[in-house]
């Protein structure tokens, strides 16, 4: 995605995906960090935006199934994302 190419190390984006608010910024080594601010622990990267968009995706699931389990909660604002997901809370 041509947005990423014009972020400068220092910046960050926000973008929302499916009702959910990723923010993406340049790694140092290079590629993309993404986080969701919603989750703060969910955190990882990508080569590309997409790639990084995708593993956000992949690593916002894996938060919200691993807080199932162990009976965390998670916040009220990924809900129906979860529930997009097949994830019942």
């Amino acid at each position: 995605m041509h947005v990423m190419a014009r972020l400068k190390p220092e910046e960050r984006l926000r973008v929302s995906v499916r009702g959910v608010e990723f923010e993406f910024e340049v790694a140092e080594e290079g590629g993309y960090v993404v986080r969701v601010p919603a989750y703060p622990s969910c955190v990882t990267q990508g080569e590309t935006f997409e790639e990084a968009l995708e593993n956000g995706e992949d690593a916002l699931l894996g938060c919200i199934l691993a807080a199932k389990e162990l009976h965390l909660a998670v916040p009220d604002e990924l809900a129906e994302w979860a529930k997009a997901q097949g994830v019942s809370l």
